[in-house]
């Protein structure tokens, strides 16, 4: 399916399940730290598959991704992708301690990092289920921490035949002078963006074949 698929009212959509996420999500992220922190969304978008990792800042840009798998209605994968270079500020929000080796966090600094994955992906899909009544729910986060383009190849592995676009929406973070963003992705499993599209269309009224 092409991108170009996806109408004004679905992205309109989109970008308001992305708001309404991101604010549940920095409801949940501010019990967890004990402190305010506010979220917004700064992109929504339908990107072509193969494009992610230029997204990212390119195939050998080093990144920290959380991913998980999705189920429901609709299959596919969930990642959550943040720069490794601002781990460290990440991981003093999370814990109140920064961690010194981005690239080898402590157990706790990664257990913290899924668990913001965990909650982004929660209030994303309860958003999505909110509008267009598609019960999703996520499985346990796994962590890695490589290249853009090595984690997709490993990660997509899971996913044997998925379409050939994926949802994006971006997400900052908002702590007293802190500011740090994450990319949050949903890659669908082959023939369960039509599932999505119908549910769409189904939900803003407009015909199904967009």
């Amino acid at each position: 399916m092409e991108t170009g698929q996806f109408t004004e009212f679905q992205m309109d959509a989109l970008r308001e399940i992305g708001n309404v996420g991101a604010g549940n999500a920095a409801t949940a992220l501010s019990q967890m730290v004990g402190r305010r922190v506010d979220m917004s969304v700064t992109k929504v978008m339908v990107l072509p598959a193969d494009a992610i990792a230029k997204f990212l800042g390119g195939i050998e840009k080093n990144v920290a991704a959380v991913h998980m798998p999705v189920y429901g209605e609709m299959l596919g994968i969930a990642l959550i992708f943040f720069p490794l270079e601002r781990l460290p500020e990440l991981s003093a929000m999370l814990i109140g301690q920064k961690e010194e080796d981005p690239a080898n966090l402590s157990e706790l600094g990664q257990s913290a990092i899924k668990e913001l994955g965990s909650i982004l992906t929660g209030a994303y899909l309860s958003a999505l289920f909110r509008f267009i009544h598609i019960q999703l729910i996520h499985g346990v986060p796994g962590l890695v921490i490589d290249m853009a383009q090595a984690i997709l190849d490993t990660v997509l592995v899971e996913l044997e035949q998925r379409e050939e676009v994926a949802i994006v929406i971006e997400t900052e973070f908002l702590e007293d002078d802190k500011q740090l963003t994450g990319s949050f992705f949903l890659l669908p499993e082959a023939g369960s963006l039509k599932k999505f599209f119908e549910a769409f269309s189904k939900a803003l009224g407009i015909p199904s074949d967009g």
